[in-house]
């Protein structure tokens, strides 16, 4: 075809497919340019001055730009547009194919299969268009992300109030609101059963487990659900935590944790411009509390959507003046969030959690706490303590509350960030402190009664977090030394803060509970066992002597504890397991550096055979030289505190 012909082509079929109006693609303007065929090897200026183009192999620029110094331009545009076009049909090819593969997986599964593929949708034989899909994207498209109001009204307008009145954006509680919207197009909730993750028979036992034991761990979070059904019709995503933390803690469902924690992240993921409701808050709860590497990031959710649907509101039905927090009576008519007062107390207690959550992150991370002390917490758990309706669990997180409250005084006052010794007028403050902790345990260890489920462990929990207040209060005054002797105004603080590490090893060791609980207990205790294992070497590391500490009494204590650690049973993803490597491997280094060996391994008394779960083994660690267990692949030793470390103190046997 001549050149001017060829343009012309070019230029008709230009026009006809704009006349087309959308009804034929990219596609069909390559269909009209049958006629390119050569590559184009003239540059730009070259071909306007029709003379030969000596263009190099490597291309631009050609030998009469260079020589000129032009800009040498290689027109390939048309060429371009026809290799992509080939390139794009291979690639949706190869995606069919893969498509194809995938969709006899799940046939042969018996699980659900993919979605078509849109892109090739009307080119399949048997495939519904894509209308559907395009209809259900555009349309959460249009609803967009919403502004986050409230979900309980505050008492006083605030400046959101006037915008959202008029932008008219609707609110989570008008009938056609982006999340009622979907729930009416969708009839039934999606879960980890209906999607093949797992079966309803895993799910039932995983449920009967976590409610049987693991929620009286943490004061019967789990609230008014009961069983599988009941979740499944309500709160998968509550159903998804229960499964996750259950499955933490059995030692043969490391898979069904692996994909119900894959599934639990996704939907976190997913919901986080959604509205939710309380028990999305609680499934957030459950999952901070148990499972340490997100702990952060569901704690910092669950705490901005309790402060949108105003939690601490709930104080207010339970104890209603004019004044704010009071002791006067329940008012005629609940507010409309709250429909009776057993609704109101669960939101209270799920407040607390939440406080305490925080407040346990707070202090293993060494950053200030995101729920600040207010009138609620600081002055109305004693009034919420002595109704008539506490029940136990109302006084074990009341307990916690109040610990809490002493130890972020301590962080304040004190300081956990920086890396300046402490000053010498702060050992009254020290000592002060440390008479708090002990009319704190006197108070409520006289409150504490055995539970049914889980025995005497709130008793043995509150002698050991009683321990961890005094470890956190009294590791302050290592700060800042760098190898130097402790000042004489803390030599008492320093041999407290050794005792008191030596005290947490004899309660594991000694109590039948606690060894019980070790696969049971939120991740708070492990890491602050792992803390005063990690610090209580350190001590004997550095100042022995001067503390005139038995080294071999201190290391015979945690290699014990290390064997009791061993012969837990739990998968690779719990705590224990990996925590203990790292400590074992500190054991060795702290023996080596002072030229002490480390006491052979013996036989843990405290752990009898009635404790262990039927039809388990125990899992061990590989040995390694000298005895040192090996690490295991997915490693994460809660040895290494992030930034919970001391700068003489460093906490850097996690690798």
């Amino acid at each position: 075809m001549p050149k001017r012909k060829r343009e012309s082509a070019v230029e008709n079929g230009h026009n006809e497919s704009s006349s087309d109006q959308g009804q034929k693609a990219g596609q069909d303007l390559v269909e009209v340019l049958p006629g390119i065929t050569r590559k184009i090897t003239a540059c730009a200026a070259c071909r306007k001055n029709k003379i030969r183009c000596d263009m190099p192999d490597e291309g631009p620029p050609c030998v009469r730009c260079r020589r000129r110094g032009l800009s040498c331009i290689l027109n390939r545009s048309l060429q371009s547009l026809i290799d992509d076009t080939k390139n794009v049909k291979l690639l949706q090819t190869d995606v069919t194919h893969l498509h194809d593969t995938l969709d006899m997986l799940c046939q042969h599964l018996g699980v659900e299969g993919p979605k078509a593929l849109r892109s090739m949708g009307h080119d399949r034989e048997g495939s519904s268009p894509p209308a559907e899909n395009d209809q259900n994207q555009t349309q959460q498209e249009e609803e967009g992300c919403e502004v986050s109001p409230p979900d309980s009204p505050s008492a006083v307008q605030a400046p959101i109030d006037t915008f959202l009145d008029i932008a008219k954006i609707r609110s989570p509680h008008s009938s056609d609101s982006p999340a009622s919207a979907r729930a009416s197009r969708s009839g039934t909730r999606s879960d980890l059963i209906s999607k093949g993750i797992i079966s309803a028979t895993v799910a039932e036992r995983l449920v009967h487990h976590y409610f049987s034991r693991l929620d009286h761990y943490l004061y019967g979070i789990g609230g008014e659900y009961q069983g599988l059904e009941q979740l499944r019709a309500n709160t998968p995503i509550l159903l998804a935590a229960i499964c996750t933390v259950s499955a933490l803690h059995h030692p043969q469902e490391r898979v069904v944790h692996e994909a119900c924690n894959r599934e639990l992240r996704s939907l976190v993921a997913k919901s986080t411009f959604e509205k939710r409701d309380v028990d999305y808050i609680r499934a957030l709860c459950i999952s901070s509390f148990w499972l340490a590497d997100a702990s952060r990031i569901f704690c910092s959710d669950a705490i901005r959507r309790a402060a949108d649907m105003r939690l601490h509101r709930s104080f207010d039905a339970l104890f209603e003046d004019r004044t704010g927090l009071g002791s006067g009576p329940m008012p005629s008519e609940p507010s409309p969030s709250m429909q009776n007062l057993s609704a109101a107390t669960d939101r209270v207690r799920l407040w607390y959690l939440l406080f305490v959550c925080d407040q346990h992150l707070s202090i293993l991370h060494n950053r200030d706490s995101l729920l600040r002390s207010d009138k609620g917490i600081a002055v109305g758990w004693e009034l919420y303590l002595h109704r008539a309706e506490t029940t136990e669990s109302d006084v074990r997180i009341l307990s916690q509350v109040s610990l809490l409250l002493i130890m972020g005084q301590v962080r304040d006052v004190l300081g956990s960030d920086n890396q300046t010794p402490l000053p010498p007028a702060l050992a009254s403050q020290i000592l002060n402190y440390s008479r708090q902790l002990d009319k704190w345990y006197t108070k409520f260890s006289a409150l504490f009664v055995t539970n049914a489920f889980i025995g005497d462990f709130p008793k043995r929990g509150l002698q050991l977090h009683y321990q961890f207040g005094k470890l956190y209060l009294t590791h302050q005054v290592f700060k800042g030394l760098c190898g130097r002797p402790v000042p004489p105004h803390f030599l008492s603080a320093a041999t407290m803060a050794h005792d008191t590490a030596v005290s947490i090893f004899e309660m594991i060791l000694s109590e039948p509970e606690l060894q019980e609980g070790l696969v049971g207990m939120p991740h708070y205790f492990h890491v602050m066992i792992a803390f005063a294992g990690h610090l209580l070497l350190e001590i004997c590391q550095n100042y022995y002597e001067q503390l005139a500490i038995k080294i071999q009494d201190d290391f015979q204590v945690i290699n014990s504890a290390l064997n009791l650690f061993r012969n837990t049973q739990c998968i690779p993803q719990h705590p224990i397991w990996r925590m203990t490597p790292g400590l074992n491997r500190k054991l060795h280094d702290c023996a080596a550096s002072i030229g002490v060996p480390v006491p052979s391994t013996v036989p843990v008394e405290g752990l009898s055979a009635q404790h262990a779960i039927p039809g388990h083994e125990a899992l061990y660690y590989p040995q390694g030289p000298a005895g040192e267990a090996s690490q295991p692949l997915d490693e994460l030793l809660f040895a290494d505190f992030g930034e919970f470390n001391f700068p003489d103190l460093t906490s850097n046997f996690m690798t």
